[in-house]
């Protein structure tokens, strides 16, 4: 059995992500604290395992590829992955950098570490036809979970990226958000209409359109 099917979470887990030190700190002290944690390991790159000792949820890890929003790194990404991956419940790798990265995801796979393939667009709402065809590229990859994330500055691209989701839910778990005008409203609606997993920033956003942990949290409850 896989190892993200041995957690426990709700429809729609919340994800809450750690992208500095003091989101890292302000996580080993939440009371009420998100389904999962994500590390972006791209702007952690000196972190050290023993401070996660602290963090109390399943972590999911990645190194943001530069061109999909990832922060530039002095050192390469597969080494910083592979330190993490037995720590993990997850592991996200781009579409695109699943060549580069091929040994993090075939590690992955032998440590039964769940393997989300992703793919992010941060200034368009590419076509369902484009979408799909890259769905296609992560289940040939293996993957347990597709996550989408692209800019929605218009309802159209709201209903596509809805479109998306709502069509393709029965082939494979799908992880669907936007940033933009219209990313608040898709973090707090597509939760509802069958992504797997919302993310929110601790504390500090990385793009415009994300709603931080305080105020997803605040929505939902």
């Amino acid at each position: 059995m896989n190892a993200h099917r041995r957690i426990k979470t709700s429809a729609c887990a919340l994800v809450g992500v750690i992208a500095s030190l003091d989101e890292l700190h302000f996580a080993t002290r939440m009371r009420a604290p998100p389904d999962l944690f994500e590390l972006r390991l791209d702007h952690l790159p000196n972190l050290r395992k023993s401070q996660l000792l602290k963090l109390r949820r399943p972590l999911i890890i990645t190194a943001r590829h530069p061109a999909e929003g990832g922060k530039k790194l002095r050192t390469g990404r597969r080494s910083l992955l592979l330190k993490f991956l037995p720590q993990a419940t997850f592991v996200d790798i781009e579409l695109r950098s699943l060549r580069e990265l091929r040994e993090v995801w075939e590690e992955a796979r032998r440590l039964r570490v769940g393997r989300i393939c992703s793919f992010h667009d941060f200034t368009r709402t590419p076509s369902p036809a484009v979408l799909h065809k890259k769905l296609l590229g992560a289940r040939k990859a293996g993957a347990n979970v597709f996550k989408v994330v692209t800019r929605a500055d218009t309802l159209c691209d709201l209903l596509t990226l809805f479109e998306f989701l709502w069509s393709e839910l029965s082939s494979m778990r799908l992880c669907v958000m936007a940033t933009g005008k219209f990313g608040p409203i898709s973090r707090l609606f597509f939760r509802d209409a069958g992504s797997s997993f919302i993310y929110a920033p601790l504390r500090y956003p990385l793009h415009h359109g994300q709603l931080t942990f305080r105020q997803l949290r605040g929505q939902h409850d």
